[in-house]
């Protein structure tokens, strides 16, 4: 190797001295052995031509940076969320930040969401269709916009990262998670309908996690400017930080129409045009018109028995018994207080639940619906109902008894819905739309209750009778009742159901 290294340097000499002219045979230097001597002249000595240096090492690799292997969206560090700054974590411009219908602070890093969905008010919408097509507008929303656009090395990404948690759990199924890139296509999903890395779906509990989620296979394009996650139940999360990563594609980012050539997912559509009406178990009463009204409890105060229902006929037994009750905006509060067993009023616990019917919350009325005209026994009772904390079903009773005849009553959590579900009271307005005859009622009746075995409050805003089965011949009714009776409200394994409670 290094004879032929020897070789090459000299060819290369021999090439740049034949380059400058061949000298004459008086100006070569004489060879005398082994060194060289320069004549003697008067005239400099001219310096002899430098050797080329000679590389022989490998071409070197140009070093090229590593591309970004995530992008940060928001880690909400130091960060007051009432206050827009200029730019976010990522050191891209915020340029709208938006906070709607709910309550929001920084706790420890990270940003506390207090969504609070506005509830139905026929002074603001003209109909609950009208509402639920505007649901954009009524649901809680938290929102950023962030030019990712202008980050360096910006790419499509096939994950999202949420770190996140709930007050409570569940909060996936009062959510959704919108985004609008370039305000030109629209992408939403349930946050309990969205994908996750192993194929999965998103479960919020009440301890921090990272929900890794898959962007296309959940419908989202892997890259956005407008991000959203919306309630449209009350509820409370905290988010930590998101971060895109896992890049597909690197994004052409100098016009809308190159950022949005390269999104492969169809748009779903806005917000709005989701479900959200399903999503909150509100039945399409759109079909479900109120034939026979109940009480409506307009301008009525509880505490005082009318002459007159709101439907025109008497109504000659009002009770109240261990609650309170007082008209808030033209619906009804119930605020339940059972009493509590004492050894005094009752021999046995045992003869405390077996006289179940004197101590519970009791409110009930007694309506003539049989003297409406041609008033006809239903498919479904209608009632507009919301609770002070959710979940009230599981304390309520429903009961009622046609002319004193016969007995009918159940759990309220086990009657059956038109939907062929059962009732989740929650903190909004919803009507439960209750399939009698499943249920186990009959199709009318002349004296309702709704009873609590626990502590709790509701608010009832309207009742009434739904799609018309057959006409009432009201000097018979009880032959047109085909339903078995089910028994008194204290035939109910009342000391069951309080036991459920503990």
């Amino acid at each position: 190797m290094k004879k032929l290294l020897a070789f090459a340097l000299t060819v290369i000499m021999i090439l740049s001295l034949t380059a400058c002219g061949q000298k004459t045979e008086t100006e070569q230097p004489q060879s005398t052995g082994s060194t060289t001597q320069a004549p003697e002249t008067k005239e400099p000595t001219k310096e002899p031509a430098k050797e080329p240096t000679v590389d022989i090492t490998e071409p070197s690799t140009p070093v090229v940076a590593d591309a970004p292997s995530t992008f940060l969206w928001d880690n909400f560090d130091d960060r007051d969320p009432n206050v827009k700054p200029d730019t976010a974590a990522n050191g891209a411009s915020i340029w709208w930040d938006n906070w709607a219908n709910l309550r929001a602070k920084n706790e420890d890093g990270a940003v506390k969401l207090d969504y609070r969905p506005k509830d139905f008010d026929p002074e603001d919408f003209e109909s609950l269709d009208d509402y639920f097509a505007h649901a954009a507008d009524w649901m809680g929303n938290w929102g950023e916009a962030i030019d990712m656009w202008s980050l360096e090395g910006i790419s499509y990404c096939k994950y999202l990262t949420i770190r996140i948690k709930g007050a409570e759990g569940g909060e996936e199924s009062s959510l959704i998670m919108d985004w609008h890139p370039e305000d030109s296509r629209f992408y939403a999903a349930r946050f309990s309908d969205l994908v996750l890395a192993d194929g999965s779906h998103p479960v919020i509990t009440t301890e921090w996690q990272d929900l890794v989620i898959d962007l296309e296979a959940s419908g989202f394009p892997g890259m956005t400017n407008a991000l959203h996650i919306r309630a449209f139940e009350a509820c409370v999360i905290w988010l930590d930080e998101l971060v895109f990563s896992e890049p597909i594609a690197p994004i052409d980012a100098t016009s809308a129409d190159t950022i949005i050539a390269g999104f492969t997912v169809p748009e779903s559509g806005k917000p709005g045009d989701l479900p959200i009406r399903e999503y909150l178990g509100v039945t399409d009463t759109a079909s479900v018109e109120i034939a026979y009204l109940w009480d409506n409890f307009d301008d009525r105060d509880p505490d005082n028995k009318p002459e007159l229902g709101p439907n025109g006929v008497n109504i000659w037994w009002d009770n109240w018994a261990n609650l309170r009750g007082k008209n808030e905006d033209g619906a009804i509060k119930l605020d339940y207080r059972p009493k509590k067993y004492d050894p005094e009023d009752y021999e046995t616990e045992d003869d405390y639940y077996a006289h179940a019917g004197d101590w519970m919350g009791n409110w009930g009325e007694a309506v003539n619906m049989w003297a409406l005209e041609g008033v006809s026994y239903c498919k479904y009772l209608v009632i507009r109902v919301k609770g002070a904390e959710g979940g009230e079903e599981n304390k309520l009773i429903m009961d009622w008894h046609p002319e004193d005849a016969k007995f009918y009553a159940a759990r309220f959590s086990d009657l059956v819905l038109a939907d062929g579900s059962h009732p989740a009271i929650t903190t909004d307005w919803q009507d439960l739309v209750i399939d009698l005859e499943a249920s186990g009622f009959p199709g009318m009746t002349n004296a309702l209750h709704i009873r609590a075995f626990a502590s709790c409050v509701i608010w009832i805003d309207e009742i009434g009778f739904a799609e018309p089965v057959a006409p009432i011949n009201a000097e018979d009714v009880m032959a047109g009742i085909t339903l078995d009776e089910t028994g008194k409200p204290g035939d109910l394994p009342i000391k069951d159901f309080v036991a459920g409670l503990n």
